[in-house]
């Protein structure tokens, strides 16, 4: 178990070289290592623990219900979470219905943990293309720039090599600047793909969770307790994760007839997969927002050489503002982003001077033509 959970906090870390943004790297650390350890939780509790425990009402069929239940699904009756516990019923969403058309089947609980391990697979693939794609360009480029101690010739040797490559290739990058916001627009289109792929999975009941969960706790009924049944009618928790379900158990009586036994169901794991599963919608949620917010301040950039400047200005404040200016100028959005990055992964000093010289190299080409 320890080798496992230090095996999910390798995949998440960070490289040292940065070649993403914040938002970016949401997806593949923060996102993946939530999700690879509800996907531990999940499949330990379910290995080690009793996913489902069922109470027949004759003890003959005992050693198969548990099983039987499990792999055919069990059932709630909705209209009994409205209920009051124990006068009408005696669990939210258990009555005495025995028309078929009033069962809701719950059909999820056994490929919880495969979906969680799916989605941590899917959120990490836009990182896994962009690494391909950027093929360590950033490292080569800014090897051992951020260590300030380093001996003279070394460092000035790094430097001459990164200048002149910068000045030869200038106005070169939009490929590169291309392929990383392809990687970034493909993260946002993953975070709601799997918004709406976990509501297919939960039958249509996810996308509104989270506003219902809302809604109910801040509702007058729960608020001021109204109705005194102990998880409160019409929870929409306890409706997609009930603790308590039921279970229809068909066998060969006497004489070769059909017989129906039904039991009850306990659902353990539904008291961990609530928790995860409102977490991950709220999540999701601001995950969304986050990268949209993102691409549309990306789109900014993109358009506008202003904005690019006043962003590197923020960012760079030791450089020369004429220098910054100068390149602006000259480049485009690629060059942006390159020098972004570049500056994120050297020492603030040795950028300082990397934008003057790559600055007055690039004016003094132009000065030439």
């Amino acid at each position: 178990m320890v080798k496992i959970v230090q095996s999910v906090g390798t995949t998440v870390t960070a490289q040292e070289t940065r070649i993403d943004y914040a938002t970016f790297r949401l997806h593949y650390t923060f996102t993946v290592g939530m999700l690879l350890t509800f996907f531990i939780l999940i499949t330990v509790s379910q290995l080690l623990g009793d996913p489902i425990i069922c109470e027949p009402r004759e003890e003959t069929v005992l050693p198969a219900i548990n099983s039987y239940c499990w792999s055919h699904s069990t059932f709630i009756i909705p209209k009994a979470f409205f209920k009051n516990v124990p006068d009408e019923v005696p669990h939210l969403g258990i009555d005495s219905t025995k028309d078929p058309k009033e069962f809701y089947y719950l059909t999820y609980y056994q490929w919880v943990y495969f979906m969680l391990l799916f989605q941590a697979i899917s959120f990490y693939i836009p990182r896994w293309l962009w690494k391909i794609w950027e093929g360590g360009k950033m490292k080569t480029l800014t090897k051992d720039l951020h260590n300030v101690l380093m001996a003279d010739e070394e460092l000035n040797d790094k430097f001459t090599a990164l200048s002149t490559y910068l000045v030869k290739s200038w106005t070169a990058h939009n490929t590169y600047a291309a392929k990383y916001y392809f990687c970034e627009f493909l993260t946002l289109v993953n975070v709601v793909g799997q918004f709406y792929l976990l509501d297919v999975f939960f039958n249509g009941k996810f996308i509104e969770l989270g506003g219902k969960v809302v809604g109910f706790y801040t509702s007058h009924e729960y608020i001021h307790r109204v109705n005194i049944t102990e998880n409160i009618k019409g929870n929409p928790i306890l409706m997609l994760f009930p603790r308590v379900t039921k279970c229809l158990f068909r066998r060969y009586g006497a004489s070769a007839t059909v017989e129906a036994k039904d039991a009850l169901c306990i659902m353990p794991l539904n008291v961990i997969n609530e928790k995860i599963f409102i977490i991950l919608w709220f999540w999701y949620v601001l995950l969304g927002i986050f990268t949209s917010l993102s691409l549309i301040m990306n789109f900014f950039l993109i358009i506008s050489s202003s904005i690019r400047l006043y962003a590197l200005q923020t960012r760079f404040y030791l450089v020369n503002d004429k220098d910054l200016k100068l390149l602006m100028q000259k480049g485009w959005f690629g060059d942006w982003l390159l020098m972004d990055m570049i500056g994120r992964n050297m020492d603030h000093f040795i950028f300082r001077d990397l934008v003057s010289e790559v600055a007055r190299e690039i004016c003094t080409y132009y000065k030439h033509l």
